[in-house]
This record gives structure tokens, sequence and C-alpha cells, in this order.
């Protein structure tokens, strides 16, 4: 597969041995993953010099490593006509692919007449652009800078260069990618890139059904284990993926030295339908995944009832899931919703497990808890605190955790479903009023740290901590000395993490996860059916571990917090 969007973001490439650090590095990840060619992404300069070295430096790679890199040039559009010639200079001298323009560092939108003759430029050799793209909310305009491109934008330069062939970048990173993909349905020369940070469920799907796999690119945007594994998960056809894995090379202008010739890239093809093929069925191993959900989802379609979510476990393999109630996270009394997720699973319970979504700033909530435990037969807690808007470590989410101690059930606690740049205009969650994302933020990890810390016997499993699960673990699981002080206060109950909300983008993060954090310290919770499967079990499949080892990640931890 060719992956058309992939940052460097490399701290030296200023000697061929730097360089050979870096390719050498994205070489493991594409053989492990199975790509076959990437879109390097360089910087940007202020000035046409910086330009010009940025996209040297782009150049060298790929001249150093045809057999992995093209190249995307970079320019400032403020630069005027020097950005135009540096532009041409770079696919007609270096034999880079076309232009990727981000609102970030400059200040120009590619609806700005001052982007025009780069566009114009790109017409004429017949090179593409690449823009990045977004669609936030209109509530959220103070957190967001005006030059970042919209759909908007991308239909007034695609209408104008009705020859221009417009990449629109990652239609699921964050933003409204329904309103993106049904705005540029008809515009033929618009391409939609399906990289980005979320993998949500149906958005490709839909984008397949509106504008056509022919006008579908794969891209990571760096985030190379979610990106692959998204492009295994997604719901079409073997044949299908290998055009949008492939897509990227037809868009490839002559200029560029290394292209693939027809033979090969046939038979590239062909490996990569045997790998789609293999790669759609169910997983053997034993799989039991948390933080699933069933019900109705109120801000977009879901196939969502327990006969979907089984459906989908057996698609992919997985063999049970810890489920609580969608209708639980926005009843004003969630206690409600538990009643009726117990009713609807019932003929589902050896797959689905029910778990009881508890509100500890709502009157009568030890009584909820007591009657999901003792009576309805739920086996664990679910925590949404930034939905019900309490703080996790107030003393009633104290007195629940030490409640669920004594009831011997744990408690799962997740910061947010959706991310916080798609959610609905009228929903604002606690903590993200800046229009942050889909993680806990600092605030709340501290909070978390001292929940945990003041509930020491109760297992709890923690989703969305991305890059925090290591500082949360040190500070939670782990004896340290301090100076001549030994801080040996660490908690008693299991202490559990989703990798799957770590958002590791390469393998070697995976390996770093399981030698500092531990394979008994994770496992698995994709999110069902919001989010892709294998976008996130990918991590699961790359752990450095014996078969033993993996099988607490894939199962064993969780099924020991129900025994």
């Amino acid at each position: 597969m060719i992956d058309s969007h992939f940052h460097l973001w490399t701290q030296d490439e200023s000697t061929a041995e730097k360089r050979a650090e870096r390719a050498e590095q994205i070489r493991g990840e594409m053989d492990a993953l199975g790509v076959d060619r990437i879109c390097l992404i360089g910087n940007v300069g202020t000035t046409i010099e910086e330009c010009y070295e940025s996209n040297r430096i782009v150049a060298k790679y790929v001249e150093e490593y045809p057999d992995l890199f093209y190249g995307w040039a970079r320019v400032d559009p403020e630069l005027g006509e020097e950005a135009v010639r540096e532009f041409r200079r770079a696919v007609e001298e270096d034999g880079l692919l076309g232009l990727k323009h981000h609102f970030m560092p400059t200040t120009t939108s590619i609806s700005d007449p001052a982007f025009f003759p780069l566009a114009e430029a790109a017409v004429d050799m017949d090179v593409p652009i690449i823009a990045h793209v977004m669609q936030r909310l209109d509530v959220d305009k103070e957190n967001w800078d005006e030059s970042e491109a919209h759909t908007e934008d991308v239909m007034a330069l695609a209408r104008r260069y009705p020859d221009l062939k417009l990449i629109s970048a990652h239609i699921v990173a964050g933003g409204d990618a329904e309103y993106r993909i049904k705005n540029v349905e008809h515009q033929d020369n618009v391409i939609l890139d399906i990289s980005g940070s979320n993998c949500e469920t149906d958005m490709i799907e839909m984008a397949a059904e509106y504008v056509g796999v022919d006008r579908l690119v794969h891209g990571t945007d760096t985030w190379l284990l979610p990106g692959v594994g998204k492009l295994d998960g997604i719901d079409l056809t073997p044949e299908e993926k290998v055009t949008i894995a492939y897509n990227m090379e037809d868009l490839l202008p002559d200029t560029v030295p290394n292209k693939y010739d027809e033979a090969e890239l046939e038979e590239r093809r062909e490996q990569a339908r045997i790998r789609f093929e293999e790669r759609a069925q169910p997983r053997e191993e034993t799989i039991v995944t948390v933080n699933s959900c069933v019900g109705h989802w109120p801000f977009r379609s879901l196939d969502s009832s327990p006969d979907d979510l089984v459906s989908l476990m057996d698609r992919k393999g997985v063999d049970q899931s810890l489920v609580s109630s969608f209708e639980s996270v926005l009843y004003r009394n969630c206690h409600e919703g538990n009643r009726e997720l117990v009713e609807s699973l019932r003929g589902y319970e050896d797959r689905l497990i029910p778990v009881a979504t508890i509100n500890p700033d709502y009157t009568a909530w030890r009584q909820d808890l007591d009657e999901c435990v003792n009576d309805l037969g739920m086996c664990a807690v679910k925590l949404l605190p930034n939905y019900h808007d309490y703080d996790l470590d107030n003393s009633e989410a104290k007195a629940l955790l030490d409640r669920c101690a004594e009831l011997d059930v744990p408690v799962i606690i997740t910061a947010v479903l959706e991310d916080q740049r798609g959610r609905h205009p009228r929903v604002l969650l606690r903590g993200y009023e800046d229009g942050g994302s889909r993680y806990f933020t600092e605030d709340h990890i501290d909070a978390l740290i001292d929940l945990l810390m003041s509930c020491p016997e109760t297992d709890v499993i923690v989703a969305d901590l991305w890059s925090n699960v290591e500082r949360v673990h040190r500070e939670t699981c782990t004896k340290q000395k301090e100076g001549v002080r030994l801080k040996n206060a660490v908690r008693t109950g299991r202490t559990l993490f989703t990798i799957d909300d770590l958002f590791l983008y390469f393998t070697h993060q995976v390996a770093e996860i399981a030698a500092t954090v531990g394979p008994d310290h994770l496992v698995v919770g994709p999110k069902l059916p919001l989010r892709i499967f294998d976008s996130y079990y990918n991590y699961v499949e790359h752990l450095p571990l014996s078969d033993a080892e993996t099988d607490l990640v894939r199962s064993g931890n969780v099924r020991s917090l129900l025994e």
C-alpha cells in the first residue's frame, strides 16, 4: 500500500547517517505493516532559502531510499513568485510528487488568492496538491485559526481550477467527516485522504458510497499502526481496499523517478489483495474487550444493538465484551439505562457482560449500585465523569470506588466516547472548554491519580490516557526511591489500562509500553461499535511478548477481574 500522508518529524536530518536512522526506523515499520511506499512531508520555511533546504532534505531521503519514499514539496504561499519557482524546481529537478499545504506555520488558506499561483503551477505540471483540511464546529471558532482550510475552501479552489488534482486530507481526523464527504460528492477533482487520528466506524464506507473508491487514497498522517489497521478493518471488499491502497500511485507525475512499473505494481496489488483477505478472517485467539456499548447513540447512526455487536464480534473473532448502555451516558438518571441494558442482553449472556453506569454525583447512587450488582447481576461499573459533570477526586467518587471494592466489582473509568472536535455543538464536556480532544486532560490525570491512591483496594480499568499511562502507572503501582525517602504506597487492587487509547504511532512504542507498564496491566478496549476494531487490535498484534503474556492482554487480565 502507498501511504500518501506521512510527516518526517525528525530532529536532525543534516547528514546521510542521521537520515539513515530515520529511514531504517520507518523501514522496520513498513515491513511489519505491509506498507510499500511512503509519501514524506517535510518542514516549511518562512524564507525561500529555508523552503529550499527543507525540500532538498525530502529529496535526499527519496534519492537515498528510492525503495521506501516519495516526497511532497512545501513552500510558503506568502513568498509569492519565489514560492512558485521553488515549487516548480522541487518537482522538475528533485522529482517530488506535488505540493503539501498546511495552515501552520503559514497563514494562508487554500482559498486565499495568494495560493492561486501555486494551484496554477500544479495544474501546469499535472501534479497533485494535498491540503490539511478540517471541519470544526462554528461554536469552537475562538479555538482555531481562520486560515485553516475547511470544506468550503476545498470547494472554492477545486471549482476555480477544475483540472487540479486536490487531495482533501484526513477526512477522519476529527470534525464532521460526513459533512466533508457529502459536500465534495460531485466535485470530481477532489480526492479524499482517509488518514487521521480518528478511527470511527462507517466513515470510510460512507466516503466509498458517495465518491467511490477511485477518489480515496490511503494515508496515515504518521499514525502508522492505527492507520494501517483502519484500512484492514473497514467493511469493504479486498479489491476495493486494494484500489484505495494504490490510488496514490496513479496520481504520481512522470517526473517521479522511482514510480513502480506496471508489472511490479500489479504484483504488489495482488499481494495486498491476499493480505486483505487474510486480515478479514476472524482472530482465532481468545479476545475479551472492555468499554463496548449497546443501545442508541444520539449523535450518529450506529449498528449498536446487542445483535449488531455480537455480529461484529463474530467477524473480528472477539469472544466476549464488557458492555454498558449508550442511553446511560446522557440519561439524566443513568440508572434507567442500566435496567434497560440488562433486559436487552437477555439471550446474549455468554457473549455480552453487562456493566453498570453509575453517577456518584446523583441522588441514590448507592441504592442504584447495589441493585445493579446484587439484583441485576452486573459484573462491573463504568464512570463517565466528563459526561456526568463531576470531579474524579470528589468525595462521592471515592465512596463509590470503596463500595465497589466491598462488592468485589471492577470500575472502568472513561474520559470520552468521541473526539470533541466532532461533538454535537450543544454538548461540551467538563474540562474540554478549549476545544480539547478525546483524552483525559492534565487536570483530569491529577484527579485520577488522587482517586486511585485514595481507593487502593478497588480493581480499576482506566481508558483514554494516551501519553499519560506511564505516569499513572508509576505513581499508583510502583514503589519509588526518592532521595532518602521510599515511596512505597502502591495500590493493592488491580490497575489496568486499555492499550487502545494510548494511540501508539509505531511498533517500537508498543514495545516500550509492554516493557514499562507490563502485560499484566493492559487490556483490549476499542469502544465498539464506535471505532474500527482492527485499528487498535493492531497494537496487541505487535506486542513483543510471549503467547502467554499476550494472552493476558487479550483476555486473561479481564477474566481474572470477573472470577
